[in-house]
């Protein structure tokens, strides 16, 4: 059986604009990227973990 590699797609590419979001952190307060992005922008890394 040959295995066949499918290439994906999984969100926005680099340096393309992502639209505005809001979340809880991990205190329960609510936050925008306009409250975390400073003035070079901003990382956003979403993380699934066994825990939750």
């Amino acid at each position: 059986m040959a295995v066949r590699s499918v290439p994906r797609e999984y969100g926005p590419k680099v340096g393309e604009t992502i639209p505005s979001f809001s979340a809880l952190n991990q205190f329960g307060r609510r936050q925008t990227l306009e409250t975390i992005a400073g003035p070079a922008g901003a990382v956003i890394v979403f993380m699934r973990s066994a825990d939750w």
